[in-house]
């Protein structure tokens, strides 16, 4: 009787670096963010990553392919509106997304509604729009990799404009899809790790981008951001009411977004165990200095790739972005020139689009709920505002065209729930 050959030691080693390297550039943009607000570079960068890793880790021991990291949304969300319109405190963002971590981890561990709800996730989310959520994310992806690669630009007179081949950002980053799609064509899964390969190597020799004197730093900083939280200034000018909006808006993002995330890229998991997860990494990652995590987009580029073993690409994904903690010079290098990383984040869209079944199908409520999922996702890149657009729709053109029944008594209620994302996330914005 034949055996089961065991996996090798490298088994999702390909995996884990299409994983690292886009989450790297992601985290490196998170970083960047935060040092708006006055918080130090290295410190933010330490946490973010440190984060990063413990979060991949977790999801590993859960069996999953997935990485966790701080989400770029989030960050971009807090800094902008909360920060820089609103004059909030880089240390009070921290201690507002620990409390939501901590409450969002009270409700999944003790609460007896919650447990019920993220075990019955799969019937939760109406079936079109479970089958066009990845489809969605990989429209999400594509659109950020094509932006990044200025393919895609703002345009003057309308709402985008094609970009120019003069730009060598443009000329570089289409040829790294040429090459993604010519190896997809030919049925490569290692298709994006060559595309992003011939694309670093094209705009290494064109001088745009160079290896660093010193490659590797040893991290530090975590003395600067670390448990900063607890060193809060300004509180006494925002009222209290403030306080309550924006701390429910960060635990509806958590507990909404990290669930639309798990869905997208791993529709079997536990949602009830790994949001609880996500929700204590998060916790940990205020304390450190870093902004609540989720379930990474970018995962989709190491699934593409494809492991025996699920949890091996995230062991191998925290590998990589271990490595890439202590070579931030190198990832500050290659980042400085988002045409490499095009490749990456296309390639990750295209494998979701691929997994995608038909979706516009049934009534007309169901096809404009999965039709709004398409047209928000990749103009908000945020999965929670899209998600959430979409669940709203889908209830209410549901109860106007006379099939309430259809709508079941838990999508109501979390129709509700973003219904409050929604009005909380634009009160705290006026």
């Amino acid at each position: 009787m034949n055996k089961m050959k065991r996996p090798c030691w490298h088994d999702g080693l390909l995996a884990g670096i299409m994983t690292a390297l886009p989450i790297g550039a992601s985290l490196l943009v998170v970083t960047n963010l935060l040092v708006m607000t006055g918080m130090p570079f290295s410190g933010s960068y330490t946490a973010s990553f440190v984060t990063a890793i413990l979060g991949t880790l977790l999801m590993g021991r859960c069996h999953l392919a997935v990485a966790a990291a701080p989400g770029l949304a989030l960050a971009s969300w807090l800094v902008y509106v909360l920060v820089l319109a609103r004059g909030v405190s880089w240390q009070m963002v921290l201690f507002m997304g620990a409390a939501a971590s901590l409450v969002s981890m009270l409700l999944l561990a003790g609460g007896r509604r919650w447990p019920q709800v993220c075990q019955y996730a799969q019937e939760l989310i109406p079936f079109c729009l479970r089958q066009a959520l990845g489809g969605a994310v990989g429209l999400m992806l594509i659109a950020l990799g094509l932006f990044e690669g200025r393919l895609l630009m703002g345009a003057p007179t309308g709402l985008l404009q094609l970009g120019s081949f003069s730009d060598p950002m443009a000329y570089f980053s289409f040829t790294g899809i040429l090459v993604l799609l010519g190896l997809l064509a030919m049925k490569k899964r290692w298709a994006p790790a060559a595309a992003f390969l011939v694309t670093a190597v094209l705009a290494f020799i064109g001088g745009f981008w160079v290896l660093p004197d010193a490659p590797f730093l040893q991290p530090e900083g975590l003395d600067r951001t670390g448990l900063q939280l607890i060193f809060m200034t300004g509180w006494q000018t925002i009222s209290p009411s403030c306080y309550i909006d924006l701390s429910l808006f960060l635990l509806l993002f958590l507990l909404l977004s990290g669930f639309g995330s798990l869905t997208a890229l791993a529709p079997t998991a536990p949602k009830r165990k790994s949001l609880l997860l996500l929700s204590l990494v998060s916790f940990i990652g205020c304390l450190l200095g870093t902004v609540p995590v989720m379930a990474a987009p970018e995962s989709a580029a190491g699934q593409a790739v494809g492991s025996r073993l699920p949890q091996r690409m995230a062991y191998w994904t925290a590998a990589g972005l271990a490595l890439l903690l202590v070579a931030e010079p190198v990832m500050a290098s290659l980042a400085s020139f988002a045409a490499v990383m095009v490749p990456v984040l296309v390639g990750a869209g295209l494998v979701l689009l691929q997994r995608m079944e038909a979706v516009f199908q049934g009534d007309f409520a169901e096809q404009a709920a999965a039709g709004l999922l398409f047209l928000l996702l990749p103009l908000t890149q945020d999965i929670a505002a899209g998600l959430g657009a979409s669940v709203v729709a889908y209830a209410c053109l549901k109860q106007l065209s006379g099939r309430g029944e259809d709508v079941s008594r838990p999508l109501r209620v979390l129709a509700v729930f973003f219904a409050l994302y929604f009005f909380f996330g634009f009160w705290s914005m006026i």
